[in-house]
C-alpha cells in the first residue's frame, strides 16, 4: 500500500469515527439557522440581535460562575417566563381573569401570620400585637378612599398570600371583602412561586449572606423581581401597581395613574428614591458581565449614567410598572441571568436592587416617571439586632413619609410629623435607657419640609447629595429652580 493510499485511508477512518457531539453540533447549528428565519418572521428586531448573537458564541460563559453558557442563557429566555405555569386550580382563576376587562392591578403580598418571618412579632404603641390584616386593613382603606373609589371600575386590587407564612381566616377574608372595597380578591401562591430555584437546598441557607433574612423574605425578593411579570401576564394584566401592607396614600389622587403611564408612553414609575449599598457579593461583576455580552441591550450614555453611582436606587415598595417591557428582551433576558445566579438567596441580592439596575439600564430616563402629587408613606423601624450602622433601635431604619407636593399647609406637614415623632418617640416597645432618661435620636433629626423618616431615604432627596444629578432629570425646569421644595437642601 502506498504512502497515499494510506493517507487516504487514514482519512476515511477519521471521518467514520467523528465523535457523535460533533455530528449533533452541527445538527443544533442547523436547527439554530432555521429557529433564527422562523424568529425573523415572529418577532422585534431587538430580539433577533440578541439570538444573533447568542448563536455566534455558544460556548461564552459568565465571570460570575453562573455556570450557563450565553446559548442556553438566550435559549432559556425564550420559554423562561412560559415555564412559569399555574397549577390546574389557578388555570381555573385565570380564565375568570381573562373574561374581564380590567387590565391594571394593585397587588399586596400578605403576611397573616402575627409573627413576621424575619422581623418577627409587632407591636403598635400600646404594647398590642399587630397582625398582617390589621396593618393591611388600614392600607386598604387608605387605598380605596384616597384612590380606588375613583376609579372603581377600572383596577382590580390583587391579595397574594402563601399559606405557610399566615393563611387568612374565613373572618379575617369576609373583613378584607367588604362591599365598599370592589374588586378585591385574594388569590394563593402556589409552590411554583414560593420554593427554593433548582440546585439550592434548605441546609445551605445557614451560610448565606444575611442569615437573619429567612427563606421566605428571599422567595418575596424573588416573586416581586422576578417571577409576578409572568404570573400577571397570563393572568390577562398590563401594567401593575404594587403596595405593601405597611403602604399607606394619605393624600387624594384624582387621576387614573395607569393611564397616566400609558398616555405618556411611562415604563416605570417610583414614590421615593433611596441609596442602597447592600447589594451581594458578585452582583456588579454579573451586571457588568450582562453589559459586556449584551452590548445591544442600551445605550452606553445610559451606562455611564449608571456607573457614575450605582447605587441610586428606586424604594420599590410603591412601584407602577408595563409589564411587557419585562416579559420581552433584552430586560426578559436580564432577568433570567439574575435568577439562576441565585443572588436573590445566596446574596440576599433584593428585588429593590434587581428593578433599579434594569430599569436604570434599559429605559430611557423619558420613560420613568417620579411621582410627587400625593403623600405616600411606607416605614420600618429597626429592630435589633437589623438596626443599621448609626440607627438607633427603634428608630426608623428604612423608608419614610413623603409629603405630595402640594397636599399639605406648613402648618398642617408640621403637626403630621410631630405627632409621628412623638409615637416613636415614646413607643414603649423600643425605647432605649441611658444613664438618665429614655433617649430616642432620631426623627426629629431627619424632619423636614418634604420628608420625614430614615437616612436612607432623606440623604438621597437632598440637594447636595449624591442623587440629586441622577433626581434632576426628572424634574421640570421650574422645578430644578425652585428645586429646595422637592429637594430638602
Amino acid at each position: 500500500m502506498t504512502a497515499a493510499q494510506q493517507g487516504e485511508d487514514d482519512d476515511s477512518h477519521q471521518r467514520r469515527s467523528m465523535p457523535h457531539q460533533h455530528q449533533q453540533h452541527r445538527r443544533v447549528l442547523k436547527l439554530g439557522r432555521l429557529l433564527l428565519k422562523i424568529l425573523i418572521l415572529s418577532i422585534g428586531i431587538s430580539q433577533i440581535i440578541i439570538a444573533e448573537r447568542a448563536l455566534r458564541h455558544p460556548t461564552s460563559s459568565f465571570s460570575t460562575s453562573i455556570g450557563r453558557n450565553e446559548s442556553s442563557i438566550a435559549t432559556l429566555s425564550s420559554n423562561f417566563y412560559s415555564q412559569q405555569s399555574l397549577s390546574a386550580k389557578d388555570g381555573d382563576e385565570k380564565k375568570k381573569k381573562k373574561a374581564q376587562k380590567a387590565t391594571d392591578a394593585i397587588v399586596y403580598l400578605a403576611q397573616f401570620s402575627k409573627v413576621h418571618s424575619t422581623y418577627g412579632a409587632q407591636q403598635d404603641i400600646e404594647n398590642n400585637t399587630l397582625s398582617g390584616d390589621s396593618k393591611l386593613s388600614k392600607s386598604l382603606d387608605l387605598l380605596y378612599s384616597n384612590y380606588v373609589n375613583n376609579f372603581p371600575n377600572n383596577v382590580h386590587v390583587i391579595i397574594f398570600y402563601v399559606a405557610e407564612e399566615g393563611e387568612p381566616t374565613a373572618e379575617v377574608m369576609e373583613d378584607l371583602q367588604l362591599t365598599n372595597r370592589p374588586q378585591l380578591q385574594l388569590l394563593p401562591l402556589n409552590s411554583t412561586y414560593w420554593s427554593l430555584p433548582y440546585g439550592l437546598q434548605k441546609r445551605d441557607s445557614f451560610f448565606w449572606n444575611r442569615p437573619m433574612y429567612s427563606i421566605g423574605y428571599r422567595h418575596m425578593m424573588r416573586w416581586f423581581a422576578i417571577l409576578i411579570w409572568p404570573y400577571l401576564t397570563d393572568l390577562g394584566y398590563t401594567h401593575v401597581m404594587r403596595l405593601d401592607d405597611d403602604s399607606y396614600i394619605h393624600s387624594e389622587i384624582k387621576y387614573n395613574l395607569f393611564d397616566f403611564m400609558r398616555d405618556n408612553n411611562k415604563v416605570y414609575g417610583f414614590r421615593q428614591p433611596v441609596i442602597e449599598d447592600a447589594v451581594g457579593l458578585g452582583w456588579d461583576s454579573m451586571v457588568d458581565s450582562f453589559l459586556h455580552v449584551y452590548k445591544d441591550a442600551t445605550t452606553q450614555e445610559q451606562i455611564d449614567d449608571f456607573k457614575k453611582d450605582r447605587r441610586i436606587s428606586f424604594y420599590n415598595n410603591f412601584f407602577i410598572a408595563d409589564i411587557s417591557f419585562f416579559m420581552r428582551p433584552p430586560a426578559s433576558i436580564f432577568l433570567n441571568v439574575i435568577d439562576r445566579s441565585n443572588l436573590i438567596y445566596t446574596q440576599r441580592t433584593g428585588d429593590l436592587v434587581i428593578h433599579s439596575t434594569v430599569v436604570r439600564l434599559l429605559v430611557s430616563p423619558d420613560k420613568i416617571h417620579w411621582f410627587r402629587d400625593f403623600s405616600y408613606q411606607h416605614m420600618t423601624l429597626c429592630t435589633n439586632p437589623k438596626c443599621g450602622y448609626g440607627v438607633v433601635n427603634g428608630c426608623p431604619q428604612n423608608g419614610g413619609l413623603s409629603r405630595g407636593v402640594g397636599t399639605y399647609t406648613d402648618e398642617e406637614w408640621n403637626a403630621i410629623t410631630l405627632d409621628l415623632q412623638q409615637t416613636i418617640k415614646y413607643d414603649k416597645k423600643v425605647v432605649v435607657l441611658s444613664v438618665d432618661k429614655p433617649v430616642r435620636e432620631c426623627l426629629w433629626l431627619l424632619r423636614r419640609m418634604t420628608f420625614i423618616g430614615a437616612r436612607d431615604v432623606s440623604n438621597c432627596l437632598r440637594r447636595k447629595e449624591r442623587c440629586y444629578p441622577f433626581l434632576k432629570q426628572f424634574l421640570s425646569s421650574n422645578e430644578i429652580a425652585e428645586s429646595t421644595k422637592f429637594i430638602p437642601s
